[in-house]
């Protein structure tokens, strides 16, 4: 698909698009920890760009800003809280966690928030949820038990009265199978369960509604620590909070692109959302919810050539992360998913305050994708630079040049002042 003119777009408003970084890896939680922002201007074809990665960080993974847009949290794989000023991308705290809570499993830390006010914050340590406050964050408050495996994105309800979240699969515990719902009125939780696992999920503009789409992983001889992609059918479930019920869901067949997710995106109309492993955006209509449309982000042939730091690269590290001699089949099956493509997709996903721009960050061509909304044409490819600009020490001209897009956050221009 060839990008179209951004021309006649004049008046839209200008706003920034925070990208999480892990680094040029394939495994995201052992690599760098940094923030990129894209500061758009579309109807000016103006998309500048700024990267900075944090010393003493490691697996970068998700970002969320307070509801001013003032402070930005990067969730990592570090078990510490680090606080940025999206602004300037400077850092402005950092705390480390270990004095609370040490992880029981390899990738447990605090990779995601949920914002009360412009202060204070919730994540998860160890079993329970614990308040944070910028203004103190050596003494937090512990408010309750989260019922599930490994908490993983959090997501706060229109209402503001529940706290709703993924759960990771298990070393000890096994496929986590299940979402959960904290009720902040009380600090009371419960427990959804389901037939596959979900990490992710987005939030309904005006309903205590979420949406979870599964997150299919294979263990490695037991462990989580390095999964691979595991090709199975996959869901999108609809979760009523308030009853904690599933309310409606659809089955994605294991042959469609629907393996892995990372950023969900909820309209009054649709939920969209990264199918990274299968290079795809997966879009689902609110009124029927049954049929997918898809937008193919699979990298051309040419694409691939250009990108072929990054095929070696991948193709390495699958390599050394499975059993191939003792359990082939897992490889394979991975591949199955990703439909033989050794350049991964997208994995953040914003839809712009307008409404009128839907932005993907393409993890393996290291570019972000414009899209017109709710066509789903695809206007604009914004290519990023090299991570070697950031460690000209450590990598060199044949070094995979990814920066590691991650999950993203969008800031309106006039919400940070």
């Amino acid at each position: 698909m060839k990008p179209r003119s951004a021309a006649g777009a004049a008046g839209l408003k200008p706003f920034d698009l925070l990208i999480a970084l892990d680094g040029n890896g394939l495994n995201g939680f052992e690599g760098f920890g940094g923030i990129a922002k894209l500061s758009c201007e579309p109807g000016a074809g103006r998309f500048d760009i700024k990267v900075r990665y944090f010393d003493g960080i490691a697996g970068g993974h998700a970002t969320q800003l307070n509801p001013s847009g003032t402070v930005g949290f990067l969730g990592n794989l570090s078990q510490t809280l680090l606080f940025y000023d999206p602004r300037t991308l400077e850092e402005v705290a950092r705390c480390s966690t270990l004095k609370w809570c040490a992880p029981d499993t390899f990738y447990s830390s605090q990779t995601h928030v949920a914002w009360l006010d412009d202060r204070t914050f919730i994540t998860v340590l160890g079993d329970s949820f614990w308040k944070f406050t910028l203004d103190d964050l050596q003494r937090p408050t512990r408010l309750g038990k989260h019922g599930v495996t490994v908490p993983h994105a959090l997501k706060k309800t229109p209402s503001g009265n529940y706290l709703c979240y993924g759960a990771m699969d298990h070393d000890d515990h096994g496929f986590a199978n299940q979402v959960g719902i904290f009720d902040l009125r009380d600090n009371s939780h419960r427990v959804v369960k389901l037939p596959a696992t979900a990490w992710h999920l987005g939030m309904h503009p005006t309903k205590d509604v979420f949406y979870a789409p599964t997150q299919r992983c294979a263990a490695q001889e037991g462990s989580w620590v390095e999964y691979t992609i595991a090709h199975f059918k996959n869901y999108l479930f609809e979760i009523d909070a308030e009853r904690a019920e599933v309310t409606r869901h659809l089955t994605i067949p294991k042959d469609l692109p629907g393996a892995l997710t990372s950023d969900v995106v909820v309209t009054e109309d649709e939920v969209l959302y990264n199918a990274c492993a299968s290079a795809s955006i997966v879009a689902v209509k609110l009124s029927d919810f049954r049929e997918p449309r898809w937008v193919d982000e699979r990298a051309s042939l040419w694409d691939s050539v250009k990108a072929a730091r990054t095929v070696w690269s991948n193709l390495v590290e699958s390599a050394s992360r499975a059993n191939i001699p003792g359990q082939p089949h897992v490889l394979l099956k991975a591949l199955r998913a990703t439909r033989f493509s050794a350049v991964d997709g997208s994995y953040g996903l914003q839809r712009s305050p307008d409404g009128k721009w839907l932005l993907s960050a393409h993890r393996g061509l290291n570019e972000v994708r414009v899209y017109s909304y709710p066509s789903l044409e695809l206007v604009k490819r914004v290519p990023f630079p090299s991570i070697r600009e950031f460690f000209p020490q450590h990598f060199g001209l044949l070094d995979d040049p990814r920066l590691g897009f991650h999950h993203t956050a969008l800031l309106p221009v006039e919400a940070a002042g």
